[in-house]
């Protein structure tokens, strides 16, 4: 698997991001890794704890072993529902501002193609 990295709270964002702001970066964008690499290797929201956690430790580069919390698994699982589309504008909306900032959103573009929506705090 290609290693790659969004980058992390300290050094994606700006100098003096408010703690709690950072924290759901670093969520968002962890469980945004782990969720696409649990759907290249064909798995969804059903995925053990066990798989999650060592999906984790390749996107961290890790072997430490640290178990994902609540809040982060849940976030992961959240990743890998069905993407949103523009069908229903109003759940797209809703969707999109109760996950914000901790949670990515899955959505499909018009032309089919799948994305990965983290929020990126800029002020």
């Amino acid at each position: 698997m290609m290693k790659s990295s969004i980058g992390t709270a300290v050094t994606f964002l700006p100098a003096g991001t408010p703690g709690p702001v950072a924290i759901g970066w670093n969520r968002s964008a962890l469980a945004a890794q782990i969720a696409i690499r649990a759907r290249a290797l064909g798995l969804d929201a059903s995925l053990t704890d066990d798989q999650m956690n060592g999906l984790a430790q390749v996107v961290r580069d890790s072997g430490d072993g640290r178990p994902l919390s609540v809040s982060t698994r849940a976030a992961v699982r959240a990743a890998l529902r069905e993407p949103l589309t523009t069908e229903d504008p109003a759940a797209f909306t809703a969707a999109v501002f109760t996950s914000l900032p901790d949670t990515p959103v899955p959505v499909r573009a018009t032309d089919g193609r799948q994305y990965m929506l983290v929020a990126v705090p800029v002020a």
